[in-house]
């Protein structure tokens, strides 16, 4: 809702201020742009590899934790009371463990790939506005299948262009400047 007023308030005060000729407006599909980017490309392969490394991990926790299991139930009866309790309570306590250390693990995913994501858009953003700046756009809308752009033509979609420019200011000089 806040899009529609924001994009609302823009066009009304870009028109008080200029004709309907001069206004140049384009659209940029973010999703995208960080998909096909350089560095969105890197850190999703990064990210891919600590999630299959940390996915390894949690595998072999389970596998321990299903042989515990095993060994319970088939050597509970033969075992003493106090022997196959302390087993039961080995296999609780690991299971435990591994339930912690998957939760923790995800949440820990989680906030990786925001700040992956986070720190390449906020990049991303700034080398949209002085793209737009520089080619005297009044106003550049994301499109993307979650925004308020219901349809743009191709011709007014300057996705490729971010992409091309953000790879070169990282390539030429490390990351866009930060604001």
């Amino acid at each position: 809702m806040n899009r529609w007023i924001v994009m609302a308030a823009a066009l009304l005060l870009t028109g008080a201020t200029v004709r309907a000729e001069e206004f140049k407006l384009a659209t940029v599909d973010l999703q995208r742009a960080l998909n096909e980017c350089d560095a969105g490309k890197k850190a999703k392969e990064d990210f891919k590899s600590q999630v299959d490394k940390l996915q390894a991990d949690l595998q072999k926790q389970k596998t321990d934790i299903e042989k515990i299991k095993e060994e319970v139930e088939k050597k509970g009866m033969v075992l003493k009371d106090e022997e196959r309790k302390n087993m039961e309570r080995d296999y609780q306590r690991r299971l435990r463990d591994f339930q912690r250390t998957y939760k923790d693990s995800q949440a820990e995913l989680q906030q990786r790939d925001n700040e992956l994501t986070g720190e390449i858009l906020r990049e991303l953003q700034e080398v949209i506005a002085e793209y737009g700046a520089k080619q005297n756009y009044t106003l550049v809308l994301e499109a993307s299948n979650t925004g308020a752009v219901l349809y743009n033509s191709r011709s007014v979609d300057i996705t490729e262009p971010i992409i091309q420019e953000y790879n070169t200011k990282r390539r030429s000089g490390g990351t866009p400047k930060k604001k």
